[in-house]
């Protein structure tokens, strides 16, 4: 479960509420697998809502970035592309294979790994170049 903490702050206030949003969809994911089993249509539901927030909040994000002339842009930009990339190679597989728990587990894994690693290391370069 991940947790918000001050140190994923980027200094843009829409965007650390935006990153909160996507680590509470994260979370809700990993409470669907360690409860009850639901309909398939709760996952599809979390996952439609997951592929749509990502790419508007990116967009969001890599605007903020080139206005604020923040010198991870490209290299946020690049590893956006790569997550949507493996975000959509993951949904084709759930397309074949259905709401997999093993599936699953393994998106809010890396989803869950990838955000922190990515706010963590190329998000907060924004902070010092928001003002």
């Amino acid at each position: 479960m991940l947790t918000w903490s001050e140190q994923f702050a980027t200094g843009s206030g829409l965007v650390d509420t935006q990153h909160r949003m996507l680590i509470d969809k994260i979370n809700e994911l990993e409470k669907l697998l360690s409860g009850s089993s639901p309909a398939k249509s709760v996952y599809d539901g979390l996952l439609d809502f997951l592929g749509l927030y990502v790419t508007t909040h990116f967009k969001f994000e890599e605007q903020c970035m080139e206005r604020a002339h923040c010198p991870a842009h490209e290299k946020n930009k690049q590893a956006h592309a790569a997550f949507l990339d493996v975000f959509g190679k993951f949904k084709e597989r759930y397309q074949k294979e259905g709401a997999n728990p093993e599936l699953l587990k393994n998106l809010q894994t890396v989803a869950s790994d990838w955000i922190k690693n990515h706010i963590l290391t190329v998000d907060i370069q924004l902070k010092s170049c928001v003002k």
